[in-house]
């Protein structure tokens, strides 16, 4: 370290920056153990269930980061599980703060966010994450924190609109003509950015099992 910045401080000023930033992007690779996995899907596309199956493997070092929103929790939930729940302004000040890695509003209705720090953290000490975000935050993530490439892998659960409204009816019998409208728009724009942007799209009308597998050899366990 001591000889890098006497090198550092013995080349001219241009020269200086353009070394300490090369310098500096190998060092934050090597010290960021771990890797992070951006689930993205479409409504019935079984996320919760995939979930649920790579818990049950026990594997090690994987942990599931959890993302802030702001919509109301449903029937079942917990905060502090699947989701931190939070107000719209604490959501909003959290923004100012630059706390957030990524953020957006899902289905025209509630924030979504990843917090920065317990990415850091997690990498840091080795971690398999996994968090869940749409293609927009993927995107945002892509152009605003290029060096950052190396630590993350994507993949999109997909399902055709017609299968994905049946799954959706089947777990929420009163569901609205106009939510189903939202999360179809939603779906046809989200699997046209997962082909632009997406490392892996799996099949998810394949049973959990498949689905589960094609994961875990992304993850290569």
């Amino acid at each position: 370290f001591s000889y890098t910045i006497r090198h550092i401080l013995s080349t001219r000023p241009r020269s200086r920056v353009q070394i300490l930033v090369t310098w500096l992007r190998g060092h934050y690779r090597r010290y960021m153990k771990g890797h992070l996995y951006f689930i993205m899907w479409v409504s019935g596309s079984g996320k919760g269930t995939l979930r649920n199956n790579l818990k049950k493997q026990n594997i090690q070092n994987l942990e599931f980061l959890k993302s802030y929103v702001t919509r109301d929790m449903r029937p079942g939930e917990v905060d502090g599980d699947a989701y931190y729940f939070i107000s719209v302004e604490k959501f909003q000040e959290a923004i100012k703060n630059w706390e957030f890695l990524e953020y957006e509003i899902n289905h025209k209705t509630a924030y979504y966010g990843t917090k920065k720090t317990e990415i850091d953290t997690g990498l840091k000490d080795g971690k398999i994450l996994m968090t869940e975000i749409d293609t927009k935050g993927l995107k945002q993530v892509m152009e605003k924190h290029p060096n950052f490439r190396d630590s993350y892998t994507s993949f999109f659960l997909d399902v055709p609109n017609q299968e994905m409204t049946h799954r959706y009816l089947e777990r929420h019998p009163e569901g609205s003509k106009d939510d189903i409208v939202n999360r179809l728009e939603s779906a046809s724009f989200e699997r046209e950015q997962a082909q632009k942007y997406c490392d892996y799209i799996i099949d998810a009308t394949q049973s959990p099992e498949k689905v589960l597998e094609d994961v875990l050899q992304i993850i290569k366990i």
